[in-house]
Formats: structure tokens, C-alpha cells, sequence
């Protein structure tokens, strides 16, 4: 999985470059994940999916997976520059709400740091 990762300092804005976010890069971006939410100076996550242009169910899982090791952490996790088939497959699977979701990566930023207040 191809990603590019920009640290500042409350946050970090994790670039997806692939098209899939699928059973075969999953596992990568799970282990990213973890990694990223436990180094201690990374902050929130706003996770950009803008080349995403196709996600099955191990790609849900692995959004899920990082929602809920930044939120166990007290940090947040935006999704940005969605694209509409990807926030179709969230609004079908119900899970939507489960996420923060910002039209852009500057909308990000300011959605994480305003969570946190």
C-alpha cells in the first residue's frame, strides 16, 4: 500500500496513493495504523481517501480498525476529500455516522481540532 504521511504538530495527515482499499492492502494499512496511533507525538489522524476509487469490506474494516484505536487514545480521526461511491458504500453499510467525514484536508484539520475541545 502507497501512502504518504505529513506530520505537524497536533496531527498527522495520512495520504492514501492507492485506488483500492481492498482484502490486499488492508492488512499493511492495519499495521500503519497501529503504528501511527501509537507513536506518541503523532496526534490526530485526518486520513485523506481522495485516489480511492474502489473499498470492500476488509477496507471498511481497516477505517474501522483506526477510528477506534484513535478514539480509545482521546485523539480523533477525520476522513477527507471522500469520494462519492467510497461515502455511498459508508452510507449502505450504515456506517456513516461512525465516521468524521470533512469535505477537505483543511476542513479536516480544523474538524480534529475542534473535537478535541
Amino acid at each position: 500500500m502507497k501512502f504518504e504521511i505529513q506530520t505537524e504538530d497536533n496531527y498527522s495527515i495520512m495520504t492514501l496513493k492507492s485506488e483500492r482499499l481492498d482484502s490486499k492492502v488492508a492488512p499493511e494499512l492495519k499495521s500503519q495504523f497501529i503504528v501511527l496511533a501509537n507513536t506518541s507525538d503523532s496526534g490526530h489522524l485526518i486520513l485523506d481517501l481522495s485516489a480511492i476509487s474502489f473499498a470492500d469490506s476488509s477496507g471498511l474494516g481497516a477505517l474501522l480498525l483506526a477510528q477506534r484505536l484513535y478514539r480509545d487514545l482521546d485523539r480523533n480521526l477525520v476522513l477527507c476529500n471522500v469520494p462519492e461511491r467510497i461515502k455511498s458504500l459508508l452510507s449502505i453499510s450504515q456506517l456513516d455516522n461512525a465516521f468524521t467525514i470533512a469535505a477537505d484536508t483543511d476542513e479536516g484539520i480544523t474538524l480534529a481540532s475542534e473535537m478535541e475541545e
